[in-house]
């Protein structure tokens, strides 16, 4: 065959292999939401490079968990709530299905005091009313099918921020000794550092995405035959870009805000590490960003709950359902509590990451049951390796969970 020929099917399978993706960069673009832009960049300026290694380490745990989630999905070809009814009878599918809902309930009202938030900083109107126009509109939009160009503008303009961060950790020059002695695990004391540790753990591995991936590849048709594919989306995503994405905010806040001594306690502080690059348009840039990144984040969330609810209840899991769509109306109206929270919407949403990593353990657990059954995952169960990472994930989400709560309900000073 001649050369040119060959090239030309290597380029159009890799091509192929570009259009096929797609599952993992859903949870991505989750996890690439304001709570972890917010948790890396508090962690950076409080603490320097020291927990590098936290950020580092939550996306290869993200890319190892999601995977895991993604091989379920497509043995089973269900979602994890019926997979774990089916073979643990419906008391362990009810105790799931209201951990996982839980968790994404209050991940929604959170990001809608966030959206509210930056909607007030945006246009100096500050009132909870905003979150009335927001839930009429996400529900219309998710009805119509209009969301997703919404969504794609939103990607658009994070990605302008993130390039703008990669652009700065370039500018500012972070210290490349400062860098290894960060991926160095250190361990930060008290209830804050629990805090800061458990929130960027739980931006990667959170039990809502976690679980949401068994329904994206089901959703996608995916079966078997595309492990490999799963494989390949799943490690660009989460490792690659997720990682990209959280590694060069925290190097970004670490180096230009750190030696400072600036502490993060505003919209308006995150958007410091810009201003090397932008100038005076870096408060106005990065707050677009800011505001799209939760606008995209916070439809997700309510679909999640959607396919969790519509799973248990044995109800078509498809948008397009009456039933689906009431669910998707009830998380919205949950959400209106969320702006009338007091307090930092920027120290919430790290909280809610941590409160959401106590739920990881336990579907890390029944994804590494079932993939290790040999009646059920049969040829496809876990080899050696994704086992010892799969472990470590159990590992160090219990011990960061755990270390969460007993600090903040002050048992244990960390």
């Amino acid at each position: 065959m001649p050369d040119h020929r060959k090239n030309h099917l290597k380029r159009s399978g890799f091509l192929r292999l570009i259009r096929g993706m797609g599952p993992a960069w859903i949870i991505s673009a989750v996890a690439c939401g304001p709570a972890t832009m917010a948790s890396v960049s508090i962690a950076g300026a409080a603490y320097g490079y020291q927990l590098l290694w936290v950020v580092v380490l939550s996306a290869l745990l993200a890319f190892v968990v999601q995977f895991m989630a993604a091989k379920a999905g497509m043995i089973g070809g269900k979602g994890i709530i019926a997979l774990v009814e089916e073979s643990w009878g419906n008391a362990w599918g009810w105790i799931l299905m209201i951990d996982a809902l839980l968790a994404t309930w209050l991940a929604a009202a959170v990001l809608m005091k966030a959206l509210v938030g930056t909607t007030g900083l945006v246009t100096g109107v500050f009132t909870p009313w905003w979150s009335l126009g927001y839930v009429v509109l996400i529900f219309l939009l998710v009805g119509i099918g209009g969301y997703r160009w919404v969504e794609r503008i939103c990607k658009a303009l994070v990605a302008v921020v993130v390039a703008c961060f990669i652009v700065t950790v370039a500018a500012v020059k972070p210290d490349l000794d400062e860098i290894i002695k960060g991926l160095i695990p250190t361990i930060i004391g008290g209830a804050k550092g629990a805090l800061m540790m458990a929130g960027i753990m739980g931006g990667a591995v959170h039990i809502t995405i976690i679980s949401m991936h068994t329904y994206n590849v089901n959703a996608r048709d995916w079966g078997l035959n595309d492990m490999g594919l799963a494989w390949m989306d799943t490690f660009l995503s989460m490792f690659v870009a997720f990682g990209i994405y959280s590694v060069a905010i925290f190097l970004a806040a670490a180096a230009a805000l750190h030696p400072q001594g600036i502490e993060i306690r505003t919209a308006f502080d995150l958007a410091r590490p810009l201003k090397p690059v932008l100038g005076v348009y870096a408060h106005g840039i990065f707050l677009a960003g800011f505001w799209a990144a939760v606008f995209s984040t916070i439809t997700p969330t309510y679909l999640a709950a959607g396919y969790f609810i519509a799973d248990k209840m044995k109800w078509t899991v498809s948008v397009r359902d009456p039933k689906f769509k009431a669910v998707v109306l009830l998380g919205c109206l949950i959400s209106l509590i969320g702006p009338l929270v007091k307090g930092s919407f920027l120290i919430l949403l790290v909280v809610m990451l941590a409160l959401g990593l106590c739920g990881t353990p336990l579907v890390v657990f029944i994804l590494l049951f079932f993939l290790n059954r040999k009646s059920w995952a049969k040829s496809h169960r876990n080899g050696w390796l994704l086992n010892l990472l799969g472990g470590a994930a159990l590992l160090i989400t219990t011990m960061l969970a755990a270390r969460f709560i007993l600090t903040k309900s002050g048992i244990w000073s960390g």
